[in-house]
């Protein structure tokens, strides 16, 4: 590790500091990527790395081909490299690096099967399916097989090699009030569901340019303040806030690689992006920082930071189950007309709601009259946007501002409402 080499030919404090070994942490994490990316784009598009069945224009011309994905292969490299530069390995950072190999090598698998069946497709060896506009991969339940089954793998391996219990935090109540326990069988059980979850509502979420990318971010961003204060002794026990192991802090240094990877991967996935994360990067780092909360004793504060995540994840699950219902209970022309969401995951159904068209609706959202009830209506003709593009820069933006929101209502409910 470069710090503790820095230390040993320079014995100042300063390199065994969590804030500059974090510092350079982020530093180093944005540069490599952002050095690194413009040249793998450019690659990437040449080498066809996309699930688009859109083929790409004359080379002297714009690039109009599909956008490349795998982009989070980038990220994993780099906050890789990072960490070995800047983190002290504990039992607790090695975790988390096997988990980020694991997952990662799981949404290679899924994005190479894409990028094969699109050249199939092309080649005219296999059909590609009238609704789908991008090359699908490995199927779902082979995918959350494989998960699954890395996810207990790795949790098995924390209870041997990691020290970590049951205790969880409920938001809103205070330590002293309850502070439950769950044995090992039933914690076991429930950090592969946090895992397993946490990777998948990123991967869902990544449907539009950058959307997935704040969400990381924040629940970052509240991960790093949780492990910088709830690993320091005297501003735990001030604040009233669980014991936490020394170790920990070191997540906290850790997590400004991924804090940092994010941003600077907003410099080539804001709206219109150049190149997505992939299945590599959504499940790598949703998987990764979901860990990150089960050792912070945070796991119940997940679904609050990560709002959005949650929102897009169950919308999609409403969506299938009010369709099954409904398709059963008055059948397909019923099914078909009435659907809780305009489409799904959600941020599909605000672009329906946001776009202009001149045809009228011939599908109905049960959403949307139940916010009419309440008060809420939909944007008026004049509001609507006409350019796909402002759609989901609107849509895009709208569900940001929804992550910032909530990443300082749960600052304020973690460390101050007790």
């Amino acid at each position: 590790m470069l710090a503790e080499l820095l230390y040993s030919f320079w014995p100042y404090q300063i390199f065994k500091s969590v804030f500059f070994r974090g510092g350079m942490t982020f530093l180093t994490t944005y540069w490599v990527i952002v050095l690194a990316m413009p040249p793998v784009i450019r690659l990437f598009r040449r080498k066809g790395l996309t699930a688009d069945f859109r083929p790409a224009g004359p080379a002297q011309k714009p690039y109009t081909g599909g956008k490349p994905i795998m982009g989070g292969g980038i990220l994993v490299l780099a906050i890789l490299l990072s960490i070995f530069l800047w983190v002290q390995l504990n039992q607790f950072v090695v975790a988390l690096v096997v988990i980020l190999l694991f997952f990662a090598a799981i949404g290679a698998w899924d994005d190479v099967a894409k990028i094969r069946h699109r050249r199939r497709v092309e080649r005219g060896e296999q059909t590609k399916a009238d609704y789908s506009d991008k090359a699908e991969g490995i199927s779902g339940r082979m995918r959350l097989l494989a998960e699954i089954v890395v996810a207990a793998v790795v949790v098995g391996g924390l209870y041997l090699f990691v020290d970590i219990d049951g205790h969880m935090v409920v938001p809103f109540i205070p330590l002293d009030w309850w502070y439950p326990y769950l044995p090992r069988h039933l914690f076991v059980t429930f950090m592969v569901l946090v895992i397993v979850a946490g990777a998948n509502a990123v991967n869902i979420t990544d449907g539009l340019d950058s959307l997935a990318t704040v969400p990381i971010i924040t629940c970052t961003l509240f991960i790093a303040a949780v492990a910088y204060v709830g690993a320091d002794a005297d501003l735990a026990q001030r604040l009233k806030l669980p014991p936490l192991s020394p170790d920990l802090k070191e997540i906290a240094v850790l997590s400004a690689a991924i804090l940092s990877a994010g941003l600077a991967f907003l410099r080539f996935n804001a709206p219109p992006a150049t190149i997505i994360l992939g299945d590599l990067g959504a499940l790598a780092l949703g998987s990764t920082f979901s860990a990150m909360f089960i050792f912070m004793k945070v796991e119940l504060f997940l679904p609050l930071v990560g709002g959005a995540l949650v929102l897009t994840t169950l919308s999609t699950i409403v969506q299938r189950t009010f369709f099954k219902v409904m398709l059963a209970w008055r059948g397909r022309d019923m099914a078909e007309k009435w659907r809780f969401f305009y489409r799904a995951p959600y941020h599909h159904h605000l672009q329906s709601v946001w776009s202009f068209s001149e045809r009228s609706r011939n599908v109905q959202s049960v959403w949307v009259r139940m916010l009419e009830i309440i008060g809420i209506k939909p944007p008026d003709v004049e509001d609507q946007l006409s350019d796909p593009e402002a759609v989901n820069s609107r849509v895009v933006w709208r569900m940001h501002m929804i992550s910032i929101w909530l990443l300082v209502v749960t600052m304020v409910v973690y460390f101050k409402v007790r």
